[in-house]
């Protein structure tokens, strides 16, 4: 269990807390959230207050997600999570979407951020360029994170999000990945 908590946990923390500045009551979409890291993400946007809007690739993982308290859970293997989102949300979109689809995927992401939406990219294929991304508009942020750069560009802000992290499994706060 000791094992599922460090990269999983400090990956979502920092995309999502660091970089994404999650605010209680902000929708929030995880991509492949029944993974490791979205399952870690999943927890600390809920313990932020955030609406956890979550993709997965089979119904098996999509109950699951269910299971945690997910109240909109949808199919990660078919472009139609854009228009039910849409849909969802009135039009409006979502404040942040913690991406890690590719292709065709990256395009239907981008187009369900809300004005002033941040999209936080933890996938290394289809990264924007700098144009790219500054033509989002509408005070739209994009970020590519790669955690490895992170510990050693930020070494003080990882240690503190492990520390937070242990501190929150510690209070129960926050529960270790399902393994196998």
């Amino acid at each position: 269990e000791g094992a599922s908590i460090p990269i999983a946990f400090v990956t979502a923390a920092y995309t999502l807390e660091e970089v994404g500045r999650l605010q209680a009551g902000e929708r929030v979409l995880i991509h492949a959230a029944a993974g490791g890291v979205g399952l870690a993400a999943v927890q600390i946007a809920q313990r932020l207050g955030a609406e956890v809007i979550a993709t997965a690739g089979s119904e098996k993982k999509r109950d699951y997600l269910r299971s945690l308290g997910v109240a909109h859970v949808f199919d990660s293997r078919t472009l139609a999570f854009a228009g039910q989102i849409k849909e969802l949300t009135g039009g409006r979109g979502v404040d942040l979407v913690l991406n890690s689809l590719a292709g065709d995927f990256i395009a239907a992401s981008l187009s369900l951020l809300a004005p002033g939406g941040r999209f936080v990219e933890i996938g290394k294929s289809g990264l924007l360029t700098p144009e790219q991304a500054a033509a989002l508009g509408q005070n739209r942020q994009y970020r590519s994170v790669f955690l490895g750069d992170q510990f050693v560009q930020e070494p003080e802000t990882i240690k503190a999000l492990l520390a937070n992290i242990l501190a929150a499994f510690t209070r129960g706060e926050l529960r270790p990945l399902p393994l196998r």
